[in-house]
């Protein structure tokens, strides 16, 4: 029977030492009721543990009393522990928890005011102890015990499914611990506890507080293995705790005046460090745990900023497909009645016809920019590569455009430097024609008045365009953001141009995806603008 006895009081003790553990680890609502749920668990094994080597009968019956009483506290605080956990508040009202209370309370009491409430006597066995039992109130005690054992697991599996579906995966696992873990402990307790004894069955009572073991160990073994607690923080309280309890002992059993105090000194002192000490580790513990927080929300914050990202870009991808066929059509007619194709049109109506040409060409250029920014952000941007004579494109280009240059009293010219009669490149025709448009459309845009100079080059094994005007030019600070999304030169406002800031950007992207380079360098404000294309030569050609 001793060894029962001793098995019970070590349940109890490890039982105590993880609440400590909980406890001081983190004081939150979830670890202070685990740790009153242990207390209970706790004394139910030490009052059991002294029944069974109790021998005066008159002190067994308290003691079985006792026992019970501890015993009906366990399911009520595991009932608040699935209230809390895992969002660490109460999730129910005050008046709620003081009425799932009152079963407790009057237990205590009926055991206060009458001692053979549940048990009516003990006596004797050779195996030990046995008692008879009031049956009716043993069983409302029962159905007491059943009941908010019940709604503890309706409460904790409802948490288990909420977060499984909602992907919280350590969550997840601290609840799947807790569940199977106390499961084991309240099936076997209220087997050899509850039902067992219904029917005159104690000899293997003392089964219940040990099994009842798994539940602690299940929920501090949850606890510690998903961060509920630090176990830093565990540690550097105990060894302070351990470090004053030391010098306190040597305190009352030194042999002389002069020690004692030398010793009280030295505990005041390692109080006030050992004090210190843990609030620094505390607080680095809680700072750590403040920036893993901020790591993960930012985590989030960037998945949920590449969905939004993606959901624009597919938006701009749809509407400038929509956009593009009406602008076609304008742009077409506006084209055909400036040209006669609908017979001759009065003198008043050309120019606002010319207006609405015009500006339905910027309108493609931009919405082809978005269209393209789309494309090259979801991935889908395709290349058609083919050796071309970039000095051809680049004159077809300036041809196209003359019309516009000349209207602004530009004076444009092309160089081929070296006289070279071509310059082959390995590129995508169509995109760099796109980009040559864009850079001499810039240059007419922001040059007021004087010319537009174009040059190609070949060198060992690239070709090179440049693009140079005497217009506003560009301050070194802007010249590093303008490859940037809807980014313009500050002076580019003074112009009366209106741009969206996304033709370099989509110009950078497309040069760089055919393994070339693009830049924009200038002197400074007012001294003009040169605008580099690198690309690579066709290798195919001698």
């Amino acid at each position: 029977m001793e060894i029962q006895s001793t098995i019970l009081f070590i349940v109890a003790l490890v039982n105590s030492m993880l609440s400590l553990f909980v406890l001081f680890g983190k004081r939150n609502v979830t670890n202070i009721i685990y740790s009153i749920f242990v207390f209970f668990a706790s004394f139910w094994s030490v009052m059991l543990g002294f029944f069974i080597l109790e021998r005066d009968i008159a002190h067994s019956l308290i003691i079985a009393n006792s026992y019970y009483f501890f015993a009906a506290g366990i399911p009520l605080f595991f009932l608040y522990f699935s209230f809390v956990f895992p969002s660490n508040r109460f999730n129910v009202a005050k008046t709620y928890v003081v009425f799932l209370s009152i079963p407790l309370m009057l237990i205590g009491i009926l055991f206060l005011l009458d001692k053979n409430f549940l048990i009516q006597g003990v006596w004797f066995t050779e195996w030990g102890k046995d008692v008879s039992i009031n049956t009716y109130n043993y069983i409302l005690y029962s159905l007491y015990f059943l009941t908010l054992t019940t709604f503890a697991y309706f409460n904790l599996f409802s948490s288990y499914r909420k977060s499984k579906s909602e992907g919280r995966i350590d969550e997840e696992k601290q609840l799947k611990w807790i569940i199977i873990g106390t499961l084991i402990g309240f099936i076997f307790g209220m087997v050899f506890d509850l039902f067992l004894p219904l029917f005159g069955n104690y000899k293997y009572i003392y089964l219940g507080p040990i099994f009842s073991f798994s539940m602690v160990v299940a929920i501090a073994y949850s606890i510690l293995k998903y961060h509920l607690f630090n176990i830093k923080v565990v540690a550097t309280e105990m060894t302070v705790f351990i470090l004053w309890v030391f010098i306190l002992v040597r305190t009352v059993l030194a042999e002389s005046q002069r020690e004692q105090l030398i010793n009280v000194v030295f505990l005041f002192v390692m109080v006030i460090v050992g004090i210190i000490l843990v609030q620094s580790v505390i607080r680095e513990v809680n700072q750590r745990e403040r920036i893993e927080k901020l790591a993960v929300d930012l985590e989030h914050a960037n998945e949920r900023l590449k969905e939004v990202d993606q959901l624009k870009s597919e938006f701009l991808s749809l509407a400038t497909h929509q956009i593009r066929a009406p602008l076609t059509a304008i742009k077409g007619y506006s084209s055909l009645i400036l040209e006669g194709d609908y017979g001759e049109v009065p003198e008043g109506i050309l120019k606002p016809v010319d207006v609405i040409s015009k500006s339905c060409q910027n309108l493609v250029m931009i919405v082809n920019d978005f269209l393209n920014i789309s494309r090259i952000e979801q991935g889908r941007m395709k290349y058609d590569l083919s050796a071309f004579d970039l000095i051809e494109v680049t004159q077809q280009v300036i041809t196209e455009l003359r019309p516009n240059i000349e209207h602004t009293g530009l004076v444009c010219s092309c160089h081929v430097k070296d006289d070279k009669n071509s310059v082959m490149v390995y590129a995508d025709l169509g995109k760099v024609k796109q980009v040559i448009v864009n850079l001499l459309d810039n240059a007419i845009k922001y040059t007021p008045s004087g010319s537009i100079t174009v040059e190609v080059s070949k060198h060992d094994n690239f070709a090179q365009l440049k693009v140079s005007d005497t217009g506003i030019g560009i301050s070194p600070e802007d010249i590093k953001k303008l490859f940037n999304k809807f980014s313009r030169a500050k002076d580019a406002n003074k112009t009366n141009v209106l741009g969206t800031g996304l033709g370099l950007y989509v110009a950078k992207q497309m040069i760089e995806a055919q393994n070339g380079k693009i830049w924009i360098e200038s002197e400074g404000v007012g001294k003009g603008t040169t605008a580099i294309v690198e690309l690579p030569l066709d290798t195919h050609v001698a």
